[in-house]
């Protein structure tokens, strides 16, 4: 029997190499072409070496800011005696992010009575927590949902305590039993237990506070790892907003991993702070807002070529927990009011980068402003520079489709001799906006930015049509 060669694996990271959780649906080379996209999208994933080098790869990407138990933002944490803990204040399976070609899904909620993490030493009502809710997820390929993931896991709970000081000790007591794991670990089978030092991360909210905690421990049970080559590598988020506060367990089974723009959990961090805080501009259960869930047989993708240059599918989606399309301009993203529902298209060949969302609102006056935030953010930004230094300059024109419709068009204006750009349409029908933004050589609009605008719209037009459902007037 030949001799086992865990680096030979890694050759085939992707393409073959089944690891805990479900084979890695892209080979490593398809993973790092789909991240060299016109923005550099935050889900790029490199596959790295076969040590765990854990503590090199799990760096600190955000900085904390300011004190975080000063109260400086009395208004979030002043709520109305009536407003709750609910549901519509965990995550989502929209606001989860794994990586290119794998997402979290929730499988269930409970109230959170059964141990919240594996080094808990003690339940959140146990620390003083007035009401807790839970919410489990899954992994799923999001390339080919077919293939059967196991092994991985994640997993939110969110707690309401009496008051900010409870809230404070609740998330220093959890801290510290993440840092000092060993016997937990080791009763529960995996006695390797390392945690590194905790990275701090803003939740861009004031009076708040937020950490993960890296940690790997073992060994990986045989069935999901045969060569021993693998640990749970955990990541612990625990966010404090106010007198409310989340934890994030998040564990996958893996050689090793290495992500360019923060790791899931730190990126999910301020999406579960946002979500957290009290008050009346919560986030919107698509289900409590009639009309607004989109259909999953929905035809985002329509209009879209049906193989790549290589003959191959190059179509991820139509699916919900894509990333949303980051909108950049001059370092800034677009402002967007809360929405109810978001589905994702991708279509990503060589130089020719592809990307559709429907977003949809409460109302159409929400939508309108989604529309107005993302024309303000180009508008003040006529000429900015792009992610690899380049200048972009930026226009903003109509198109005659939907309620009201805009193409805004980005070209480089420096002296390379290969020009790269973007162009991306914005249509709102109703209380739904699409957003299409397609990158690469072939987007680059310069010198035929009427044609750029027309050609984009034409392709999206069917998608446009079946946004009338989202019309008061319907179809």
């Amino acid at each position: 029997m030949p001799e086992h060669d865990p680096i030979d694996e890694l050759t085939r990271f992707g393409a073959d190499f089944s690891r805990a959780g479900g084979d890695m649906p892209l080979s490593a080379a398809d993973v790092r072409r789909r991240g060299d996209r016109i923005r550099r999208r935050r889900t790029a994933l490199v596959a790295g070496g076969a040590a765990l080098a854990i503590a090199a790869v799990l760096a600190p990407i955000l900085a904390l800011t300011g004190d975080p138990r000063s109260g400086d933002r009395d208004d979030l944490v002043t709520r109305d005696p009536d407003d709750a803990l609910a549901p519509h204040d965990l995550l989502t399976d929209d606001d989860t992010v794994h990586s290119d070609g794998a997402d979290w899904f929730a499988t269930g909620d409970d109230d959170g009575s059964d141990p919240f993490h594996l080094c808990a030493r003690a339940s959140l009502t146990d620390l003083g927590a007035t009401a807790v809710l839970r919410r489990e997820f899954e992994m799923r390929n999001t390339i080919d949902p077919s293939v059967e993931v196991s092994g991985d896991h994640l997993a939110e709970s969110i707690a309401q305590f009496p008051d900010v000081a409870s809230a404070a000790a609740a998330y220093d007591t959890i801290a510290g039993w993440v840092r000092d794991c060993t016997d937990r670990a080791t009763a529960h089978g995996t006695p390797d237990y390392r945690a590194f030092e905790p990275r701090p991360v803003n939740a861009e909210i004031g009076n708040s506070e937020a950490q993960v905690i890296g940690a790997q421990y073992g060994p990986a049970p045989k069935d999901l790892d045969p060569y021993g080559d693998s640990a749970y590598i955990a990541e612990t988020g625990l966010v404090r907003v106010g007198d409310r506060l989340a934890v994030l367990d998040s564990a996958v089974v893996a050689p090793d991993y290495d992500f360019v723009d923060g790791t899931p959990v730190e990126r999910m961090l301020p999406v579960a702070a946002d979500r957290l805080r009290p008050g009346p501009n919560e986030p919107l259960d698509p289900r409590s807002a009639p009309g607004s869930r989109i259909a999953d047989d929905f035809p985002l993708a329509a209009g879209w070529p049906e193989t790549g240059t290589d003959s191959r599918r190059p179509l991820t989606g139509p699916l919900r927990g894509l990333d949303p399309i980051p909108l950049l301009a001059c370092g800034e993203s677009a402002a967007e009011p809360r929405r109810s529902d978001r589905l994702s298209a991708e279509w990503v060949d060589v130089d020719d980068v592809r990307l559709r969302q429907l977003t949809t609102y409460p109302t159409e006056d929400a939508a309108a402003e989604a529309v107005a935030g993302v024309l303000a953010l180009y508008r003040d930004c006529p000429q900015g520079a792009s992610a690899d230094g380049t200048t972009v300059r930026w226009d903003v024109v109509e198109v005659d489709t939907g309620s009201e419709a805009y193409a805004v068009l980005g070209s480089t204006q420096d002296d390379a001799a290969t020009a790269s750009g973007e162009t991306v349409l914005v249509v709102r029908v109703g209380s739904a906006v699409l957003v299409e933004s397609r990158g690469g050589r072939a987007a680059d609009p310069g010198g035929r930015e009427q044609e750029a605008a027309t050609e984009i719209a034409a392709d999206a037009a069917h998608v446009v049509d079946a946004m009338c459902v989202f019309r008061a007037a319907t179809c």
